[in-house]
């Protein structure tokens, strides 16, 4: 099953949205490849099938509603706009007119392209995307728009699942946060809760809990997701109720005749409530004490009768162009972006990008208790239901959820100030004022630090201000052990496919079963750092190895244009999810060279110097060699020169042309000329003979210098 928008009636959206939820209902569920996901966005019906009108806030709008346009750092001369950070946008299938779409959406609303935009597959590729669903094009046209518009300064990695299945997603999620640079992951989906039990085992959504860490050597990562747009009625989504995931709950948003906040309730829609299966995590027990970790932990506007101005040129059932764009699909980009100026901001004071699970959420639950009253609501919009609403499927039926003074489980902790949430978590926004002091504690893996400072003078609650980055130092060693095996090439051509064969070896006394992420990385150390090109990424989701048991992996990927004619080692990072252990690592023995693929013809003659009759018919031989790296395809042609002097001049006579020959000419290889020709009828002088080249061929010839040779006659 996939999922797909319905643009036509929000009464048919309905029906989609619940047959769906319906299917996810399962709590057996044996195989995540059986799992499919969709993707939590509401669409306002279109006044017609293809606008070219804007409909739904703009950007402008929102950042003044919220207060992003009042975030800037260093004494107000740099804007908050999340430059340096890149934000990784996960979803399901290909849009392949999104890069256009941006640029649409940019030039009417007057924003600058991002400083890169990416797109790869779950793998990384970026030649061999996903195919095409016209449904998931329009969340992808939300996500990517939205979290530009929110943080235009920030680099955007679109990463495309092969479907909307958990495990293709969760591969996707896994390559997203082993990339080089990412510090924020925006998830726009989910589904039902999940578990299966086993032969005594109990397992399910918790074990790929761990893939929303920050990996080990790697940068902080906040990974962001839609809390769901089915209300309370079937119970509450996954990702967004994992402990390692900030969840962003929806909103219905009014703004006041001159365009600044005015009010907001709880959207209908939103999803939220308890947990049937995570824990409550301790950051929680601020704002309840259950024993289930609770969702949303935050909002942003998300009803699409209040929606975003969202450009989508692939037609979905008829409709194309402007849409009017809601669900909690909408807040994740943005809460993300969020985080990716707030990370901006960190970066300036010289510390780390936050990690999720340790920082992020930590540091937003911490301002509702340790803080005074007055500085929670500098913070955060609390939002609160004039009258109980019914939360249900896009507002049918359902239990009555309300969103109450503080938090609730309809809209979390509420709606940002933005930058009052930058100082919260450490970017000391210029606008968010105060000279709180900050707290000395420590938290998570391997982050400490400082703490935050207050946004109004509070005392920060001892999360850190580190890096938040994971060392190998601080955990248990792995259950299992990698290796290269066979041979790797001494040199390697930029943009070309590769393959390495890992052999994963369980190191234990006893079985060892459960699921094992693999990472590929070319570093010019060999082991893994921050600096490293991430090329690859898998896992091996149902790994079972007796004890010494071993498992040979073979990894596809393709070399980097961006390492060309550098020499790096191949390092593979090996993860055993769930067990709370450190990373196995191994490097190829040598590095290789990773070169730029060049043709270089060189014309020489086969013999020298050459014996001639004046005026007879004689014949030169000669020989174009490539001494490139990549095999020549195209046209060669030859022209034959009599001439006094070493180079073709006026006083030079031609001899003899051979027309165009069609090549395909390997690296390495040569190819043999016999040139017919007639010697000058002059006798008894000398001179030389001169053969050029000529070439027309992909790659082109890149060295024109040995084109020419040059022989004596006798």
């Amino acid at each position: 099953m996939s999922y797909s928008r319905n643009k036509k009636t929000r009464a048919t959206r309905r029906e989609t949205t619940a047959a769906l939820i319906e299917s996810l209902e399962q709590r057996q569920l044996l195989s995540a490849s059986n799992i499919v996901m969709h993707s939590n966005l509401a669409l306002k019906p279109a006044s017609s099938t293809t606008s070219s009108t804007v409909q739904g806030f703009t950007p402008a709008q929102i950042r003044q509603a919220y207060g992003f346009s009042n975030i800037t750092f260093s004494n107000g001369t740099v804007p908050g706009d999340g430059a340096g950070q890149t934000i990784a946008i996960v979803d399901a299938y290909n849009d392949p007119n999104i890069t256009s779409d941006l640029k649409t959406f940019d030039t009417q609303f007057g924003i600058a392209a991002p400083a890169s935009f990416s797109i790869v597959s779950q793998t990384g590729n970026s030649t061999k995307l996903p195919s095409t669903d016209s449904g998931w094009a329009g969340e992808i046209s939300l996500d990517v728009e939205w979290a530009h518009a929110i943080a235009p300064g920030a680099k955007i990695l679109l990463v495309e699942a092969n479907s909307d299945s958990l495990d293709d997603l969760m591969t996707a999620v896994n390559y997203a946060r082993h990339a080089s640079g990412v510090s924020t992951v925006s998830m726009s989906w989910g589904g039902s809760e999940f578990f299966s039990w086993s032969q005594g085992e109990f397992s399910g959504q918790t074990a790929y809990d761990p893939y929303f860490t920050t990996p080990t050597g790697h940068q902080g990562v906040t990974f962001v997701a839609a809390a769901g747009d089915s209300g309370s009625f079937s119970g509450i989504e996954w990702p967004a109720s994992s402990p390692n995931v900030l969840s962003v709950g929806g909103t219905s948003l009014t703004l006041d005749s001159s365009g600044n906040y005015a009010s907001e309730t709880s959207w209908s829609s939103t999803t939220g409530g308890y947990s049937a299966i995570e824990v409550e995590p301790s950051y929680q027990a601020n704002v309840q004490n259950t024993g289930a970790r609770s969702t949303p932990d935050v909002a942003f506007d998300g009803d699409p009768n209040t929606g975003f101005a969202v450009y989508d040129s692939l037609p979905d059932q008829g409709y194309s162009g402007w849409q009017e764009v809601g669900g909690t699909s909408a807040g994740a980009p943005a809460w993300a972006g969020l985080v990716a100026i707030a990370d901006q901001g960190r970066a300036i004071l010289g510390q780390g990008t936050l990690d999720g699970a340790s920082q992020t959420l930590p540091l937003l639950y911490s301002i509702y208790t340790t803080a005074t009253a007055t500085d929670y609501a500098n913070d955060f919009n609390d939002v609160v239901d004039p009258t109980p609403t019914r939360h249900g499927r896009f507002g049918g039926g359902g239990s009555i959820n309300p969103a109450t003074t503080g938090y609730d489980t309809a809209t979390g902790l509420g709606s940002p100030h933005a930058a009052n949430i930058v100082g919260l978590l450490g970017g000391q926004s210029s606008s968010s004022s105060g000279s709180g002091s900050s707290g000395s504690g420590s938290s998570g893996s391997g982050a400490s630090g400082s703490g935050s400072t207050g946004s109004t003078g509070s005392t920060g609650s001892g999360s850190t201000g580190g890096s938040g980055t994971n060392t190998a130092s601080q955990l248990p060693a792995s259950p299992v052990d990698v290796l290269f095996i066979g041979s790797t090439p001494a040199s390697v051509l930029e943009g070309g496919s590769g393959t390495a064969r890992i052999r994963i070896t369980n190191t234990q006394l006893t079985r060892f079963k459960g699921p094992v992420s693999i990472t590929l990385y070319a570093s010019a150390s060999a082991s893994v750092t921050g600096s490293d090109t991430l090329l690859t990424t898998t896992t091996v989701t149902r790994l079972n190895l007796k004890a010494g048991g071993s498992q040979v992996v073979n990894l596809r990927f393709t070399y980097p244009t961006s390492l060309a004619n550098s020499n790096y080692y191949l390092v593979a990072s090996a993860t055993a999810i769930g067990t709370g252990t450190a990373d196995a690592e191994a490097a190829t023995p040598a590095k290789m060279t990773i070169a730029k693929p060049f043709v270089d013809l060189a014309t020489v003659f086969g013999s020298t110097p050459i014996s001639v009759t004046p005026g007879a018919k004689d014949t030169a031989i000669i020989t174009i060699e490539n001494v490139g790296n990549i095999t020549a395809n195209g046209l060669l042609g030859l022209k034959l020169y009599a001439s006094t002097g070493d180079a073709i001049d006026s006083s030079a006579q031609l001899l003899a042309t051979v027309s165009n020959r069609r090549v395909a000419l390997k690296a390495g290889k040569s190819m043999t000329f016999k040139v017919k020709f007639t010697a000058p009828a002059a006798s008894g002088s000398t001179y030389n003979i001169i053969a050029s080249s000529t070439s027309s061929t992909k790659p082109a010839d890149t060295n024109a210098a040995n084109d020419i040779a040059v022989t004596t006659t006798v």
